[in-house]
């Protein structure tokens, strides 16, 4: 049997390791992070395509059928090759009908003319009235008259008959052709596109939000898709005013300074820009805590490893991060999980830094 001050000594023996136990300190182990200010942000990339910032759409100037084309997509062409024609045939009966309507006339004005001369010498000798020599005149003034009608409608028929060939405007490629040989093709009708390679640019997309920031003349990076030691600068040269209707985008054309062999017409590319933002600082939207309408964060004293709360403003948000604007130093160190089972001057254990959920 147990004397009653020995069960006395073991009661308070009991109760100071009971206390001792409530004393402990709990240890939270959180992830945390240290932030750093964000001056800088990359937009993009977005998907572009290289293409010609010279090209023409070549046409007949007449209807017809088409009888040759002697191109096709990815042909080199140079100034004033002969691209397609169409059966002439027509337009070189007109043409012969004109040449033969000329001569006609240069004859009857021709025979007119000796008429008149005639008249005048007989005029000389008073062989002849006056009367006669003015018919002679008016004769003669008339076959004139015909004779550059006749002319003007040579040159016409001369001009038509050019409008059945397409000629090459300048060196180029062939970028499409619309039109097959025995195809009957009307006036103005797209046969072949020809584009210059030698002045190329980068067309994109870009969200309307976006657009904006596509001023004309600020630099743009671009690099070819898969490629990524082929890059180049762009210079945004014009920014469509129109706004898509069912993509809701802007079309934006960016010039090339000495593009590399690699961006060839039709490549894919990446665009993307960088530009200067106030200062804020990137935080996974696991870190925001919010209470009594305030946007709240843990911050770890690194010396104590306690935490404490403080307000922040947020900026720009995404599904996974978010912009704190202001509460926040360069070189804090922020809980990004286990925000919720914390108590202000709680002692916690760091885990392995968390930058990588952002």
């Amino acid at each position: 049997m147990l004397s009653v001050g020995t069960l006395a000594i073991l009661a308070l023996a009991g109760c100071d390791d009971r206390t001792d136990k409530a004393a402990a300190p709990v240890i939270r182990p959180v992830l945390s992070m240290v932030v750093h200010p964000v001056t800088d942000e990359l937009v993009g990339p977005y998907a572009g395509d290289i293409e010609a910032r010279y090209k023409t759409t070549l046409s007949f100037q007449t209807s017809g059928r088409i009888i040759s084309r002697s191109v096709h997509v990815g042909d080199l062409v140079t100034k004033g090759q002969l691209l397609a024609s169409l059966d002439a045939k027509t337009d070189e009966a007109q043409l012969a009908s004109a040449q033969a309507d000329v001569a006609a006339a240069q004859a009857t004005y021709h025979n007119l003319a000796l008429v008149e001369e005639r008249a005048k010498a007989l005029l000389q000798t008073a062989a002849a009235p006056q009367a006669q020599l003015d018919s002679a005149i008016s004769a003669r003034k008339t076959a004139q008259a015909q004779l550059n009608q006749a002319q003007a409608n040579l040159a016409k028929s001369e001009n038509e008959l050019t409008f059945t060939a397409i000629k090459a405007t300048f060196d180029g490629v062939v970028t499409s052709t619309d039109a097959e040989v025995g195809q009957v093709v009307s006036a103005g009708q797209s046969v072949v596109t020809v584009a210059r390679p030698d002045v190329r640019e980068a067309v994109l997309e870009l969200p309307e939000a976006l657009a904006s920031l596509a001023v004309p003349g600020t630099p743009w990076g671009v690099t070819v898709v898969g490629v990524p030691d082929e890059k180049t600068t762009g210079i945004v040269r014009e920014v469509s005013p129109l706004i898509n209707a069912s993509t809701r985008t802007q079309t934006v054309r960016l010039s090339l300074t000495d593009p590399p062999q690699a961006f060839r017409l039709g490549a894919t590319v990446d665009v993307s820009h960088e530009r200067s933002v106030p200062s804020e600082y990137l935080l996974p939207t696991s870190a925001i805590l919010k209470r009594d309408g305030r946007m709240l964060v843990w911050t770890v004293d690194p010396k104590s490893l306690k935490v404490s709360l403080r307000v922040v403003g947020l900026g720009a948000t995404t599904d996974r991060s978010v912009a704190v604007t202001s509460g926040l130093r360069d070189g804090d160190r922020v809980v990004i999980v286990g925000v919720h089972s914390l108590d202000e001057g709680q002692l916690v254990e760091l885990g392995s830094e968390g930058p990588n959920a952002l």
